[in-house]
């Protein structure tokens, strides 16, 4: 017997969601846990998987929290800007707690 080659894939996405019960204005949503594996297969024909695997080598040694966090950041700062502006925001006119990434 003999045996095949083992393809090279190109993880994706990994998505794990837990237990969830929604009740939304009376309709009720239950949901067990859900595991998503998204992998990409390279290899000739494969068009979609050369692509995608092409794209997920792109942000190889990027650091993706760090930009992640300064875009959040950079969010927080403008809502309490906009609220500010409104009146809605802090009597002091200081920054809230900054969030950690």
């Amino acid at each position: 017997m003999t045996e095949t080659p083992r393809q090279e894939v190109c993880p994706i996405l990994h998505l794990e969601l837990g237990p969830l019960d929604l009740n939304l204005l009376g309709l009720r949503v239950q949901l067990n846990q859900v595991v998503l594996d998204i992998t990409a297969i390279p290899g000739p024909g494969n068009l979609l998987g050369n692509l995608l695997c092409a794209i997920a080598g792109l942000l190889d040694g990027f650091d993706l929290s760090g930009a992640l966090g300064d875009l959040l950041r950079n969010l927080i700062d403008a809502l309490i800007r906009l609220l500010q502006g409104l009146g809605g925001g802090s009597a002091a006119g200081g920054r809230t707690t900054p969030v950690q990434p």
